[in-house]
Parts: structure tokens; C-alpha cells; sequence
């Protein structure tokens, strides 16, 4: 049970990160899509170029799974190192 409360407190201190990075990530890709569409309203743009800018949204759902995924590996990759230094010692 100690092992699995030590992989809880480590992914939550990587899930602390990973959502921050979701948010800062979610916010400039949405900041940026909203002023390529002004600037596509006030050119006149086609509704065919305005749609594949909004099809780039997908990015935000990509970039957001991507976030999350990284803290679960890295909080794997911690747990296996510590649990490998709890088994071998300091010295291991």
C-alpha cells in the first residue's frame, strides 16, 4: 500500500505541471486561432480557409492529451527509479 501511496503523491506533484501546461498551451492556441480568425474576417477570407483554421482546434485537444501524458510518464519514470534505489540501496 506504501508503494501506491508513493505513486499517488508523485503523480500528482507531475499532474500539478502537466495542468499548467494545459492551461498556458490551451490559451495561447486558442488566443492565436481567435485572432487568425479576426484577421480572417476583416480580409475576407473564404469560408473554406476559415473552416480548416477551425479544424486546427483539434490542436488544442492534441496539445492538452500530449500535457497529460508526459506527467504520467515522468511520474512513472520517478516511481521506477525510486523504487529501484528503495530496493538496491544507496549504493546500489
Amino acid at each position: 500500500m506504501a508503494m501506491r501511496d508513493g505513486f499517488l503523491a508523485i503523480l500528482q506533484r507531475h499532474k500539478r505541471w502537466a495542468d499548467i501546461a494545459s492551461i498556458l498551451s490551451t490559451v495561447l492556441i486558442v488566443g492565436l486561432l481567435c485572432l487568425a480568425a479576426y484577421l480572417a474576417d476583416a480580409m475576407n477570407i473564404s469560408e473554406t480557409s476559415r473552416l480548416g483554421m477551425y479544424i486546427a482546434m483539434i490542436g488544442v485537444v492534441i496539445v492538452v492529451c500530449i500535457w497529460q501524458a508526459a506527467a504520467m510518464v515522468a511520474a512513472s519514470v520517478e516511481s521506477a527509479f525510486k523504487r529501484q534505489r528503495d530496493e538496491q540501496g544507496p549504493w546500489g
